[in-house]
């Protein structure tokens, strides 16, 4: 392995371009966020050093044994957040880039490409929710003071905030400069924007046009073995700096080196396709790499390189599709007891629902046949339960899972043994019952309310409806302001605004009756929308008891509805 002669970043990022620099199978996710591409570019523009690279020597015949992907140009946090596979590669020799892998990616991202992240505020699933950015330079002025010390004020904007320009700000698109030669093309710029009455707009398109096209600062190692276990062994060695190498990175790493077929893309897709389920999940690659483990039976779900040896993973791609197909059963499963996203407080909770499922073949019809309703409402009430208990998902979560599945091997060969888990977790200090003083903390909780919501009212139909957490007392009439003005002792408010957000103030309702109840208090949504008997029975329904007209009597009702509910809780748990 040799150090090289350092290149110009535009010299690399045409390299990426024409297909000579390209990624290994065993590459990274890009990880980084908008403000660390911003502070690499203002490092290279204050001539700080940005680390060497390792480059990999591949030769003709390694190409047609592994994969490689292509750079990530234009990174969309939902639609496109994976590298691309390479199809045929015609050239005789390419150069897999094994360490700086983010900070090229940066690189060709900030010059070449763009980067769409969520607007706070907005639905994942709404279109308008992930606008295209580019990267952006103020030329006119350094940047504001700020926390990550940097001068230039380098950032990610939309083409219509990038228009808007005063004295102070004019905003360069840094990929513009690729197109630059020389400093004649960057004062024929300004002098078109009629930016030519200051030094400072030329002076720093002329220190960026230097650092992309002049000098040198890809420093680089190149290592030329073709040995796949000494490659691999390097990434994982030079990758142990920066941003953290996970072991499922290296697992991953090691799946789509050792698989037949591609396994980054059949993780990549599975996870995909499992949090596109129902109202939305968060399930990571490490979730469906542990799931493999658990379920393809390796003796050790621990994240060690021991276990991802070439038995293993081919045990593991053996059984892959069948273990996908339980995953996502499972998923569908826990999306119909009303899950999601923001509710499913423990991803590896349903691990043990679907190696059950694995293990029995994942039966035709489990989701909805009325054979398996007593399994299924088996199944809801363990996770529920094992959810709310504070500490069962956390510490000690390898061994715990291996001896749940060492129960379900053991006991599930025709129901769900929810007994038998409650068990071994029992002798691991993680029993699911529940003392005075946890339900205590329970009934007047302001988080895990779905789980409680919905073990407390089974009767809703999550599979087929969607529910929403309604604030019986909305909490729009529990400012500061609004409380004054329904004369609310003034030192009453602070326990009225705490008490809004916990359990007894909070229902189940579906999104239509949600949004017709509005911001309305509950006395008069109750006498306005439904004729006496259907109001009582809705308040008998949901333990509302009497609904006071009056906010001021708000106390009373948390109080008469906390001892309703905790009744509810001390026979269920």
């Amino acid at each position: 392995m040799a150090f090289q002669t350092p290149v110009t970043i535009h010299k690399a990022l045409t390299s990426i371009q024409t297909g000579k620099y390209v990624l290994p199978a065993i590459q990274r996710e890009f990880v980084w966020r908008p403000g660390q591409i911003a502070r690499l570019f203002d490092s290279l523009m204050r001539g700080y050093p940005i680390g060497s690279f390792l480059f990999w020597k591949v030769s003709h015949e390694s190409i047609r044994e592994y994969r490689f992907y292509d750079f990530m140009l234009n990174f969309h946090q939902k639609n496109n957040p994976h590298c691309s596979p390479l199809g045929h590669i015609t050239q005789d020799e390419i150069t897999a880039v094994l360490d700086g892998q983010q900070r090229l990616t940066a690189l060709n991202i900030g010059l070449r490409g763009s980067y769409a992240y969520k607007l706070p505020h907005k639905w994942w699933r709404s279109p308008d929710a992930f606008p295209r950015r580019h990267l952006y330079l103020n030329i006119l002025d350094d940047a504001e003071e700020n926390d990550a010390g940097m001068r230039h004020d380098f950032r990610f904007l939309r083409e219509e905030d990038a228009r808007k320009r005063d004295e102070k700000r004019y905003w360069y698109r840094v990929g513009k400069i690729l197109g630059a030669e020389d400093a004649a093309d960057l004062y024929e710029f300004l002098l078109d924007k009629e930016l030519t009455g200051e030094r400072r707009p030329f002076r720093v398109l002329n220190k960026l046009h230097a650092v992309v096209h002049k000098e040198p600062v890809v420093a680089y190692y190149e290592e030329e073995n073709q040995d796949l276990d000494k490659v691999l062994d390097i990434f994982i060695r030079t990758n142990s700096g920066g941003t953290t190498l996970s072991y499922s990175d290296m697992l991953m790493s090691m799946a789509t080196a050792q698989w037949e077929m591609d396994a980054r893309e059949a993780i990549h897709g599975t996870v995909d396709e499992i949090n596109a389920i129902g109202e939305g999940f968060g399930f990571s690659h490490d979730f469906l790499l542990k799931a493999g483990l658990m379920l393809a039976g390796i003796k050790s779900v621990r994240f060690k390189v021991t276990n991802f040896n070439q038995t293993n993973m081919k045990q593991l791609e053996k059984q892959w599709d069948d273990i996908t197909r339980a995953i996502r059963v499972t998923v569908e499963l826990v999306s119909g007891f009303g899950f999601s996203r923001g509710s499913l407080s423990a991803h590896n909770a349903v691990l043990p629902i679907a190696h059950y499922l694995h293990r029995r073949g994942t039966p035709t019809g489990f989701l909805a046949s009325v054979a398996h309703r007593e399994d299924r409402n088996a199944i809801q009430n363990w996770l529920t339960r094992s959810l709310l208990k504070r500490g069962i998902w956390g510490s000690g979560l390898d061994s715990l899972l291996t001896a749940l599945r060492d129960a379900i091997d053991l006991h599930g060969e025709g129901a769900f043994p929810a007994a038998r888990l409650e068990e071994a977790m029992r002798k691991r200090g993680k029993g699911l019952k529940f003392e005075e003083e946890e339900l205590q903390d329970l009934v007047e909780s302001n988080d895990r309310t779905f789980a409680l919501l919905s073990l407390l009212y089974p009767l809703h139909n999550f599979r087929t409806d969607r529910f929403d957490i309604d604030h019986v007392f909305p909490k729009s009439r529990f400012t500061s302001a609004q409380l004054r003005k329904a004369h609310v002792p003034e030192h009453d408010i602070p326990a009225f605004r705490d008490r809004a957000n916990r359990l007894p103030n909070l229902q189940l309702l579906d999104p239509e009756t949600n949004r017709r109840k509005s911001d309305r208090p509950p006395h008069a949504w109750l006498s306005e929308d439904f004729d006496a008997p259907a109001a009582d029975e809705h308040m008998r329904r949901q333990d509302l008891g009497d609904v006071p007209a009056d906010r001021r009597d708000f106390p009373a009702f948390y109080e008469a509805r906390r001892d309703q509910l905790l009744g509810k809780l001390r026979q269920l748990l």
